[in-house]
């Protein structure tokens, strides 16, 4: 085979990998419809509410890290603490900050410092103090040495008096119902459900008053308005598909309710992982099947909790690299499942997919944009064919993206025309560019380096801060 040819292949190849992967992707979507109509009946007509509205229900802590989160822990504890669930308690973990956070805390719920045993379940950075209030509401903040998310996330876990632990985030307003509907599948199956994922949607753009989310609209600025974009093909159009295959590679850090004693037997979540929900999420999937325990990990897409989103494309790049990063290391870890017949639909089709289409695909779309020229320079590739292909793939795209904000519809948060013209124009230029950054940034994050290694400062604003004016 001469070099000609074999750019020829090469350059063919990247084009039917492409449509392959958006037709993998609108599977996923057609999937994930027939997912979505069942969750949305079954919510409401299904006495949810009335159900979980006894004492009886399993107990839940909310846990969440905080580091240098003065600007909207209040406001972020605040809607955690009207979430329509009977029996919760609040646990933060205080990774350490240099900023007020503790001090605002402290001012904003009246904590006093108790003295009770730690109990380090999950081995963690060391505790300086524990607080706790004396309001109706159980608000039990741990000061602990920075130590990064993860271990802030099982210092927390270690604190936690309940057998269920919602693990989120410290600059998130949750929705009233979204503990009720995560919780009804551990109501309908406890002794199997270790763990249930949530609903995350960006924030910026939206009215929010006393820690309460008042109006949903989708961002003025680009970057933000791709991101509401992605999230809903990501968890509208993706995970409800891979839920119903008893397959879900991920429980999203902003949103996972995790059983306690099952995060606590695999070692909690890994230290310094910067992919620690997906690494838990294939960590738990893995050793259930190695110990042949009966299991299952579910999606709820009702369980809606709202967190701010970079707006600058500096920040977004800081982000994406770290995402990556953390997909590449769980890659690298869990190798061995991928088309391993011992852990089912997870290692035959969800892992492998996350790998193909996750992991290659920006190495793939990469490497197009020289070889693909180079054929064509060569003379050897066939341009109308390969514009048909260019044109299938961008159709296909285009038509998952309009698929996702479809599907979205039944939910009913963005309700007006501008709303959705917003997202239909990103729908169409994503892929005329913005896209193709965040690919540079994702190859960025195969060759290490000091981006790859710090999480950064996200530089948010604060929930209270955020509304449709400013963004």
């Amino acid at each position: 085979m001469n070099v000609e040819t074999l750019f020829s292949w090469i350059g063919y190849f990247i084009l039917v990998y492409f449509i392959l992967l958006q037709l993998y992707f609108f599977y996923l979507a057609v999937r994930s419809a027939a997912v979505l109509r069942r969750s949305h009946h079954l919510n409401r007509f299904g006495r949810v509410g009335e159900m979980l509205s006894s004492h009886r229900v399993p107990p839940v802590s909310i846990v969440l890290p905080a580091y240098n989160e003065e600007q909207g822990i209040v406001e972020a504890i605040r809607s955690m603490a009207i979430v329509n669930y009977p029996r919760i308690e609040i646990v933060v973990a205080n990774d350490g900050s240099k900023d007020q956070t503790l001090r605002k805390l402290i001012e904003a719920f009246d904590l006093e410092r108790v003295r009770i045993p730690y109990r380090p379940d999950i081995k963690t950075q060391p505790v300086k103090a524990i607080y706790r209030t004396n309001t109706p509401i159980q608000i039990t903040v741990v000061d602990k040495e920075n130590g990064g998310r993860a271990d802030a996330l099982n210092a927390g876990i270690n604190v936690a008096r309940y057998p269920y632990a919602l693990c989120t985030d410290a600059d998130v307003i949750l929705d009233a119902e979204c503990l009720v509907k995560a919780m009804r599948h551990v109501v309908e199956d406890r002794d199997r459900t270790i763990a249930v994922g949530g609903n995350i949607r960006p924030l910026n753009g939206c009215r929010v008053e006393l820690g309460h989310l008042v109006e949903a609209t989708v961002p003025k600025k680009l970057f933000p308005r791709m991101q509401v974009l992605e999230y809903l093909r990501t968890f509208v159009t993706n995970r409800p598909a891979w839920s119903d295959m008893e397959a879900l590679p991920n429980v999203s850090g902003a949103f996972g309710v995790w059983k306690r004693s099952a995060v606590i037997e695999v070692g909690g979540f890994t230290e310094g992982h910067f992919g620690e929900d997906m690494d838990l999420t294939i960590r738990m999937h893995r050793h259930h099947f190695d110990k042949g325990i009966p299991f299952r990990i579910v999606y709820e897409p009702g369980a809606v909790i709202w967190t701010e989103v970079p707006e600058s494309a500096r920040v977004l790049k800081r982000q994406r690299i770290r995402w990556h990063r953390g997909l590449i290391t769980t890659v690298v870890d869990f190798r061995r499942m991928v088309f391993n017949r011992r852990y089912k639909k997870v290692g035959m089709i969800s892992w492998p997919g996350m790998v193909l289409f996750e992991y290659l695909a920006p190495i793939i779309e990469f490497t197009g944009w020289f070889i693909i020229p180079i054929a064509w320079w060569l003379g050897v590739l066939n341009i109308p064919l390969m514009i048909v292909f260019l044109l299938l793939a961008y159709g296909v795209g285009v038509i998952n993206s309009l698929a996702a904000i479809l599907l979205d519809e039944s939910f009913g948060y963005y309700d007006s025309p501008k709303d959705i013209v917003r997202l239909v124009v990103v729908a169409l230029i994503e892929n005329l560019g913005l896209r193709q950054r965040t690919v540079l940034w994702r190859i960025r994050a195969l060759f290490g380096g000091k981006a790859t290694k710090t999480w950064g400062n996200m530089e948010r604003k604060g929930v209270a801060n955020l509304s449709a004016k400013a963004s």
